[in-house]
């Protein structure tokens, strides 16, 4: 009798642990499971590395380095004209662009026109030419210091002015030897000028560095 007496304690401790573990159990299990991150981001594409999901910064942003990096020139330029208030302004690019495809500096293009038109500001009418190519006296009159005829040359805009006028300036005025200075251009561009011609676009061409 007495041996089996000591058994009580023992088994009131064993089945209070039992009682205890089943109800913690209970507890875990009743407990919500945490969501599963989308599939999206646990399944690639077999070959892709990680860095595809990394943040990629928007195409916009991208547009507008490019921009600021590949090559400024164009936009230097347009705040130029616009500053002078030119025509040429929206024709940046263009300049820039056949400048480059004939193998010469744009500012040959910006200087000369702001030498010869104050920058297309005072051309004949409706020519677009602002460079003074192929404009000369035909009939100068000494007594009264004028020219009674003027040979013009005359476009149709001012993009075909600057795509036939680039091709012709490198090719009659830069391949010629090495000329690369105002002073060696003014030669043969204007023969008569006392060398403000060269100063004026040297000067111009300065402006623009």
């Amino acid at each position: 009798m007495f041996k089996k007496l000591w058994l009580l304690p023992v088994w009131s401790g064993v089945s209070g642990a039992l009682l205890l573990a089943s109800v913690f159990t209970y507890v875990k299990i009743d407990e919500p499971l945490p969501l599963a991150s989308p599939l999206v981001s646990e399944i690639q594409p077999t070959g892709v590395p990680e860095l595809m999901y990394a943040a990629i910064p928007a195409p916009e942003n991208k547009f507008i380095t490019s921009i600021g990096t590949a090559d400024a020139r164009a936009e230097i330029l347009r705040q130029y004209l616009a500053k002078h208030e030119s025509p040429l302004e929206s024709h940046s690019d263009l300049i820039v662009k056949v400048s480059d495809e004939n193998g010469f500096d744009f500012r040959w293009l910006v200087a000369i026109a702001q030498q010869e038109s104050n920058l297309c500001k005072r051309i004949p009418d409706n020519s677009y030419n602002c460079w003074g190519w192929g404009i000369w006296c035909l009939d100068y009159d000494s007594e009264a210091n004028e020219c009674r005829e003027m040979k013009i040359t005359r476009f149709e805009s001012y993009e075909q002015a600057i795509e036939r006028i680039a091709p012709q300036f490198k090719e009659k005025f830069l391949s010629k030897g090495s000329r690369t200075e105002a002073e060696e251009v003014m030669g043969t561009y204007t023969p008569p000028s006392d060398g403000s011609w060269a100063f004026g676009v040297n000067q111009f061409m300065s402006e623009l560095e």
